[in-house]
């Protein structure tokens, strides 16, 4: 009986109660500070992506645009005095052939007719306007991203062959 009490006593292994409760008080810590960080990124990530995309769709636009005025032979400015809603361009290719493209705004869309084909060019259009100086066409246009914000363009166009 003596030699039994001298002896170490042994434990099982394992955790105390104590000790898990620190551990997943830790382990919940760290997922709180890396999860927000996370979300915050991707948010940074979603609101930047959508200025992206609103801020293509005007240079898309613009790009249609500058097109077709610099071909314009004739430009007309629908909807009465400057600035207008609706520009009317049309020329005479090389080949002869009469085009005709109209841009005008419906129903928060750009829209863009080129010889009676109807194309959308910008949805979310919160305004868009068109006028004439001289040879100066000019295109304004704000486009609506997603989470509230705009982007804005203003194109002239230097018209080569204005009647």
């Amino acid at each position: 009986w003596a030699q039994a009490a001298s002896r170490p006593v042994s434990y099982c292994a394992g955790f105390t109660l104590m000790e898990v409760v620190v551990a997943v008080g830790i382990l919940g810590l760290v997922l709180a500070i890396v999860g927000g960080s996370l979300f915050q990124a991707l948010s940074i990530d979603r609101f930047w992506r959508e200025d992206v995309v609103a801020t293509r769709e005007l240079r898309h636009a613009g790009s249609w645009f500058a097109s077709d005025a610099l071909n314009a032979a004739t430009t007309s400015l629908v909807d009465g005095a400057p600035p207008a809603n609706v520009v009317a361009l049309a020329w005479t290719d090389t080949s002869g052939a009469s085009h005709a493209a109209t841009y005008s705004v419906s129903e928060g869309n750009l829209l863009r007719s080129f010889d009676g084909v109807l194309a959308v060019l910008v949805q979310g259009v919160v305004s868009a306007s068109f006028s004439l100086s001289g040879k100066v066409l000019t295109f304004d246009l704000t486009v609506a991203a997603e989470q509230g914000g705009t982007a804005s363009m203003s194109l002239k166009t230097y018209l080569r062959m204005l009647k």
